[in-house]
């Protein structure tokens, strides 16, 4: 009942019922989803203080290569394009409202996916085929803040809120 729009996708498509990220941090498992190595083979192990090597391909970079136009929409700073993953890109979209200021907050280093999912949406209606589009929600993350409609419809549920929020 959460998520609609995804569960139609998983009845038309293919559901994991087993996946395990490679990490519990967000930075190393998007490294590990988009070289398809773990963190000890490409590097990444926290969410600061590291990025990923030039030397190791990626799958944008891959793709790429073999003519696709590619984009990236990102909702959490720590996956910023100077971590390395923006390589291969032709388009990634990291901006965030903290970034160069004096005082960071939460909120102003992650963007909410209904943002994001308008930019995507918006460059795939243009975009040339073939393409490769990731696309990173960050909802739902803590701290749990639904927005004001989806609070009300799940009160007391943040996190719920949060889920529903991101099955636009």
């Amino acid at each position: 009942g959460l998520t609609p729009a995804l569960d139609a996708l998983g009845r038309s498509g293919v559901v994991f019922l087993d996946a395990t990220a490679h990490a519990p941090l967000t930075l190393p498992s998007h490294a590990s989803i988009l070289t398809g190595r773990y963190p000890t083979s490409h590097g990444v192990h926290d969410n600061a203080g590291f990025s990923l090597p030039e030397s190791i391909p990626t799958l944008a970079t891959v793709l790429h290569g073999a003519g696709y136009h590619t984009a990236a929409f990102v909702s959490s700073f720590v996956l910023r394009g100077s971590t390395g993953l923006a390589r291969g890109f032709d388009r990634y979209d990291d901006q965030f409202a903290g970034a160069g200021r004096a005082h960071l907050t939460l909120s102003s280093l992650e963007r909410r996916g209904p943002e994001v999912a308008r930019a995507a949406a918006q460059w795939m209606a243009t975009a040339p085929r073939p393409f490769f589009l990731w696309v990173h929600f960050y909802d739902p993350h803590a701290p749990y803040d639904p927005p004001s409609a989806f609070a009300a419809k799940f009160p007391g549920r943040p996190y719920d809120g949060e889920v529903a929020t991101s099955d636009f």
